[in-house]
């Protein structure tokens, strides 16, 4: 094993890991940032390691939650101070160059979020598109590493790069450092805590995160629900049940939906 020790952190990478992110072949380095709890350690693991990756992409989505997009305005000055790369946004464009959100594309086509139905294509189109057409634009021939902050809890979710000249490295799952870890490694840099990442209409929230919505959120939400004419049986955001009602019932102070678990199904979203 190689001790890679830098001030906190104490890192262990087995030679293969290391010759693959550092060696010859590596080409590239290129953390995909999602603005959660896990992608803000790896950074901090890979300063404390002395890696300093060429570029930090953020897929924004055009409907992340608030914090969110507050985060990455605080982390970035954290990564100013201490060298690293600064967080890069990279959003999707159409074929005439125009910016579409997936909030906009959802309501364009009267529906809801493609993982409602089971499917995954709103993060492949909506995150990992652009950080592809970015990085294809930039290095057309150059071999490509991408960090990505999956923890030792979620290793079911690793999978090779589809894409010639690319490879998918995980550095947190090597470090086996697992959620808990991730949020110790945070803390100690004296930095707050990120909370989940995702769009705040992601049909995966759990109901006191839909609870917590901003006021602009849940109104977005509700038009979202009343918009989708093309939902086939789904009630709404919630699958089994609207959104709308669950957030009309807490205004009015209602208990709904006590007992009703909510239906998971992961995307491909990084956190």
């Amino acid at each position: 094993m190689i001790n890679m020790e830098n001030k906190d952190q104490n890192l262990h990478i087995s030679p293969a890991f290391a010759n693959a992110l550092l060696g010859a072949d590596a080409g590239k380095l290129i953390v995909s940032y999602g603005g959660g709890t896990n992608s803000t350690a790896m950074l901090i693991g890979l300063y404390h390691a002395n890696i300093i990756p060429d570029h930090v992409l953020f897929a924004d989505t055009g409907g992340e939650k608030q914090r969110t997009y507050n985060y990455i305005e605080y982390f970035n000055k954290w990564l100013r101070k201490h060298r690293m790369p600064e967080i890069e946004t990279v959003k999707y464009k159409t074929k005439d160059g125009n910016e579409l959100t997936l909030e906009q594309d959802v309501i364009n086509n009267n529906t809801l979020p493609a993982i409602a139905f089971g499917f995954k294509t709103c993060s492949q189109k909506f995150k990992i598109y652009p950080q592809e057409k970015f990085l294809k634009k930039l290095y057309p021939q150059e071999k490509i590493t991408h960090l990505i902050g999956y923890d030792l809890g979620e290793q079911r979710r690793v999978k090779d790069n589809p894409l010639v000249n690319h490879k998918n490295l995980y550095p947190l799952i090597e470090w086996k450092w697992n959620r808990s870890k991730c949020v110790e490694v945070i803390l100690s840099e004296g930095l707050c805590l990120p909370g989940k990442s995702s769009c705040f209409f992601c049909p995966n929230m759990k109901k006191h995160e839909i609870l917590d919505l901003t006021e602009d959120e849940k109104k977005r939400v509700k038009f979202m629900e009343a918009n989708a004419k093309n939902k086939v049986e789904l009630k709404g955001l919630g699958r089994q049940f609207a959104w709308t009602d669950l957030i009309n019932a807490d205004e009015s102070q209602l208990k709904m939906f006590d007992g009703l678990e909510m239906y998971q199904s992961p995307c491909e979203c990084v956190d």
